[in-house]
């Protein structure tokens, strides 16, 4: 035995870890900082210069890549959290699946220099510990020289990031259509931002510490520290839960709610109330035109007539039916869903020949290129069907209440199938469902399981579907052998095809021919590799996905076909992709079709395939040119629409 462990005395030695271990010993705390700040600087000394020269070396002390030269104002156990967020800095300049603004880099370096913080002191007392009961013997020299060689090694590091990073952003902004020019100064700002940021997390850190110390002295008085430590976390904890909770989540969350409603009592000028009998909120209708809520007045107001689809496509059926039910005070789900069925009796929409229940997102919105492009595709020969289920955006919907957006969707679909099971077989027309973004969460996980799905529907399109729904994560986790999350194919493409592009409706990701013929019924998901409100989820905090495994990733380049829209170089790590992804989703409209979280042009192919409909590309790109005019007369606000790429 004593053979065994002789060799640990010739183990070698951890000077780094020893160093940043007698700095945390011999560190003062952050009142002796501040004292020291004081005395080091004084007014009697240098005047007016004092009070700068101390912020000077603060930010320095907070600033990538000068920090590592040794701190000058902060205390000196920061030093191991100072390295994790020098680290973590390089993740966060760098790329992500869309190209970054000024204030998308500084949120990302202020909260992941944070996290990263709180990882290298972790990682630091779990090192230190384990030199200290190691009983390994540390040679300072030799320690202070790892320690120089490793804060300069770093600072090269964060240069080289930050070069390579600005190469990068300029190839990505051609991969997703982007017009605005890559500007180091602009990159500067985001990451002086995000570094006062740091420091404002930094001083927030210490505030709660503070308030744990107290608590624990207080409690110390009648109880031993292994018992008043915890009971002061957790109480220390739950005071801060309970400020967060009642005085800015419930107090933001309501702002946001009643600005809401009130956003949904107006009237878009370009949104004039329709006199057709086959919409409603018309002079024929059951649904006042007042209570139907903004974006519900823009999806029966807009869309093409019936002349418009016979000049567009050659010839035309019917007059299209719109149907949409408001989210007005006192009515119930089960009473909005008794509205629509006495609507689409008005309207006959029985009699028609396709019937789609489209789900909204959020605020009543739906994508024009889906209740217009289902309209163009089947000629006029249509009816649409949709029902609001809140006042708030998508981003608030989903945080609040993400079972409304299914269970009304639910009750509808259920609702209209029953009514379609009573009609002729030969006589009854096809059932199509549809949706973007959380609408498309909603119409898809309406359904129990896949099967019940394709047992229900004639097709479906869904665009940009959220990475939390049930029936996406089923499809994707369920996809064939050696097929991509980006791009899944499911049973050989029989009814199911994945699509990042039209051409994705003809072939796979390599270029190839599916393996089964499409039979009805048909859908399609369509989902970008840009597109972060596909790609966000709660796991990439702790877990590498797919799609970071496969091509197209880490540097390895993915198929031509497969039409990827992100740098090849995208690599995972720990929460910092979580969070970069995250934040990537508030740029997600402001890039074109099809990239981002945009689907508009492409969104017409996928109909025309859904329903089986051979349509020269030429007629679907003047139908999808008459949309794109027809949802900026609708829906431009007064002062311009807030990007340029969506409505």
């Amino acid at each position: 035995m004593l053979v065994m462990l002789s060799p640990l005395k010739r183990l070698p030695r951890f000077p780094l870890a020893a160093v940043l271990r007698n700095r945390a010993a011999d560190a003062p705390t952050l009142d002796e900082a501040i004292e020291n700040a004081k005395q080091r600087y004084t007014f009697g000394s240098h005047g007016i210069l004092a009070a700068p020269l101390m912020v000077a070396e603060v930010w320095a002390d907070l600033t990538p890549g000068l920090r590592l030269r040794g701190l000058r104002r902060l205390p000196k156990n920061f030093g191991p959290g100072v390295l994790g967020a020098e680290i973590a800095t390089w993740g966060a300049i760098s790329p992500s699946l869309l190209p970054h603004r000024w204030w998308a880099v500084a949120a990302n370096v202020a909260i992941c220099q944070g996290v990263g913080h709180i990882a290298g002191n972790v990682v630091n007392q779990t090192v230190a510990r384990g030199v200290r009961s190691s009983g390994i013997v540390r040679d300072e020299r030799v320690g202070k020289w790892s320690n120089t060689a490793l804060h300069w090694g770093m600072s090269a590091v964060t240069v080289i990031t930050f070069i390579q990073s600005a190469r990068r952003h300029v190839k990505q902004v051609d991969l997703v259509g982007g017009e605005d020019e890559f500007s180091v100064a602009e990159s500067f700002v985001g990451i002086t931002l995000g570094t006062l940021g740091y420091g404002v997390l930094l001083a927030t850190g210490e505030a709660l510490q503070s308030i744990v110390d107290t608590a624990a002295g207080l409690l110390g008085r009648r109880l031993p520290p292994v018992t008043s430590w915890p009971l002061a976390i957790i109480a220390a904890g739950t005071v801060v839960g309970v400020f967060t909770d009642r005085l800015v989540v419930r107090r933001f969350l309501s702002r946001a709610y009643k600005s809401a409603e009130e956003l949904d009592r107006q009237f878009m000028q370009g949104a004039d109330r329709p006199t057709e009998p086959e919409r409603s909120g018309s002079p024929h209708s059951e649904e006042r035109w007042a209570t139907m809520g903004r974006q519900g007045r823009a999806v029966v107001a807009g869309g093409p007539r019936k002349r418009d689809i016979a000049r567009i496509m050659g010839s035309a059926t019917a007059e299209p039916i719109r149907i949409f039910i408001g989210l007005d005070d006192g009515r119930s789900y089960d009473d909005m869903v008794a509205a629509a069925l006495r609507e689409l009796d008005r309207t006959d929409a029985w009699s028609r020949t396709h019937l789609a229940v489209m789900s909204a997102a959020g605020t009543g919105w739906i994508n024009d290129f889906l209740t217009s492009g289902f309209e163009f595709v089947g000629r006029g020969d249509t009816a649409i069907v949709a029902m609001q289920y809140s006042y708030l955006p998508s981003a608030y919907s989903y945080l609040a209440d993400r079972d409304s957006p299914v269970r009304s969707s639910r009750l509808l679909i259920d609702t209209i199938r029953k009514r379609l099971g009573e009609l002729p077989e030969d006589s009854r027309p096809k059932l199509y469902v549809a949706g973007e973004s959380l609408g498309a969460y909603g119409v898809t996980d309406a359904f129990d399981t896949i099967d019940e799905f394709l047992d229900g529907v004639a097709g479906g399109v869904f665009t940009g579907v959220p990475g939390f729904s049930r029936s996406h994560r089923e499809l994707t986790e369920n996809r064939d052998a050696s097929s991509p999350q980006r791009l899944p194919i499911v049973d050989g493409g029989r009814h199911i095809r994945f699509a990042a592009h039209p051409s994705h409706i003809r072939h796979d990701f390599e270029g190839k021919p599916f393996a089964n013929e499409w039979e009805e019924p048909r859908a399609v998901f369509a989902q970008h590799a840009s597109d972060p409100v596909v790609w966000w989820d709660w796991k990439l905090i702790y877990q590498v996905p797919d799609w970071l495994k496969e091509p197209g990733s880490r540097g390895v380049e993915a198929p031509r076909a497969q039409r990827l829209d992100v740098p090849a170089t995208l690599r995972w790590a720990p929460f910092i992709t979580f969070w970069q992804v995250g934040m990537d989703q508030l740029a997600s409209k402001d890039y074109p079709s099809p990239h981002g979280h945009n689907y508009h042009d492409e969104t017409l192919a996928y109909w025309a395939a859904v329903m089986d409909v051979d349509e020269p590309e030429e007629t679907l790109e003047d139908a999808a040119s008459w949309i794109h005019r027809d949802a900026t007369k609708l829906r431009r606000p007064p002062g311009g629409f807030a990007n340029r790429h969506g409505y």
